[in-house]
């Protein structure tokens, strides 16, 4: 019988604090707080087996942080898959790369412990709470909250997956649907905020004692972004979380007990060819020629092998990567895991490390309408490891979900 312990801690800084998600002259720094920002955590056990699943409210997870939660935990025995929601509101400052300096603020060395402290103490609190859990998962279909923002024919993954554990001591629920969560970020620049992942775990606490949130593809996807004259980013949070966190209640409400009540977890590492920067689709290629140099420079000295893992827990299982993950990827993954027999498949972005953003190799042939190039060209530059890593990619995640399966 599966074993479930839920925890969160918050880890807000005091004071002004850098902000990640966007490149400026000056660093960006924290005004305000609007919302806290957390750290969730997930502890699930099955006999010998166990496995933290911490979700941080963060722009993306560094090598850094992940090894540094590792060894922390090691004496725990527990496996342990660190995630981010990929909020652009919220701390920066945690890596001293030239590119990260650019997205995330200069480095400082407070920042790396202060999530380490949050993070283990939120860990070693949810397998404090672990109890006797039965697993129920299921998933919809929820349109009109996100699109395709390289490409208006492209692609869209619009599905809604969650997991319940019920207990007696009270119930936790994972919920993740895909969307760049920039609405904080682009209504209210200045303010720290978890953003529409973090409302939603506010959401569904009301119905439940704990609520956490994964994020799904993100390489492609926008989010539900009115252009509504006077709308504020409270309005437009609301329009985005409120049916996320009403369909998922809903469906947990609903969902059947899964078949199978065991755990299941594997691990492999991604080994990548070294900097293959490209801004221009393939039609356009020689316009790289100049750029490719700087575009590598930038990102020469970033891990080319980067852990994957998968944890299957009764019908429900989570193939993590390390990427903002591109939707066609995404739906491939998925698609996989169904074909091997999972149920209520997740492929999550932002997990134990950071390798840019990674659609399929037919995503780069196909030249979208003029509206879309600067995003869509933003994200091909941001693809570091060169466009067949999707294979690559793809191909782990096939091995970890017949791993798991």
């Amino acid at each position: 019988m599966i074993e479930a312990g839920f925890a969160k801690v918050d880890f807000t800084p005091s004071g002004q604090f850098p902000l990640a998600g966007y490149t400026h002259l000056r660093e960006r720094l924290a005004t305000r707080v609007r919302d806290p920002l957390e750290v969730r955590a997930l502890a699930v056990r099955d006999g010998g087996k166990t496995i933290v699943l911490l979700a941080f409210d963060l722009l993306l997870v560094t090598p850094e942080l992940a090894q540094a939660l590792s060894q922390r935990l090691k004496d725990t025995g527990a496996a342990l898959i660190v995630h981010a929601t990929h909020t652009p509101s919220s701390l920066g400052g945690l890596s001293g790369s030239l590119l990260a300096r650019l997205f995330m603020g200069r480095p400082r060395d407070w920042v790396i412990p202060h999530l380490v402290q949050a993070g283990e103490r939120a860990a070693r609190t949810a397998l404090e709470d672990l109890a006797e859990a039965e697993p129920r998962a299921a998933c919809a279909i929820l349109p009109g909250l996100n699109g395709n923002r390289r490409d208006p024919s492209g692609p869209k993954d619009e599905e809604l997956s969650i997991l319940r554990l019920c207990r007696e001591k009270g119930d936790g629920i994972l919920v993740s649907y895909p969307g760049h969560p920039v609405i904080v970020a682009e209504r209210d620049h200045h303010a720290a905020s978890a953003d529409f992942p973090g409302e939603v775990c506010r959401l569904l606490e009301r119905d439940f004692p704990f609520g956490m949130f994964i994020q799904g593809a993100l390489g492609g996807v926008d989010v539900l972004y009115p252009n509504d004259p006077g709308m504020s980013a409270d309005r437009n949070l609301s329009m985005m979380a409120v049916p996320i966190a009403i369909s998922a209640i809903n469906l947990a409400r609903q969902a059947p007990a899964c078949l199978r009540k065991d755990l299941a977890h594997a691990r492999l590492d991604l080994s990548l060819s070294g900097p293959d920067c490209r801004l221009a689709f393939d039609e356009h290629g020689f316009l790289d020629l100049p750029l490719r140099p700087f575009m590598n420079a930038l990102v020469r000295g970033l891990d080319r092998s980067v852990p994957m893992q998968a944890i299957r827990i009764g019908d429900f299982a989570l193939v993590g990567t390390p990427a903002d993950l591109g939707v066609g990827l995404a739906l491939a993954i998925k698609e996989t895991a169904r074909a091997a027999g999972v149920k209520v498949p997740v492929a999550a972005s932002e997990t134990d490390g950071y390798i840019g953003y990674v659609h399929p190799r037919e995503a780069y042939r196909k030249v979208p309408p003029r509206s879309y190039w600067a995003m869509a060209h933003y994200e091909n530059a941001m693809n570091f490891f060169g466009r067949d890593t999707a294979k690559a990619v793809l191909d782990a995640a096939k091995g970890l979900v017949q791993a798991v399966k």
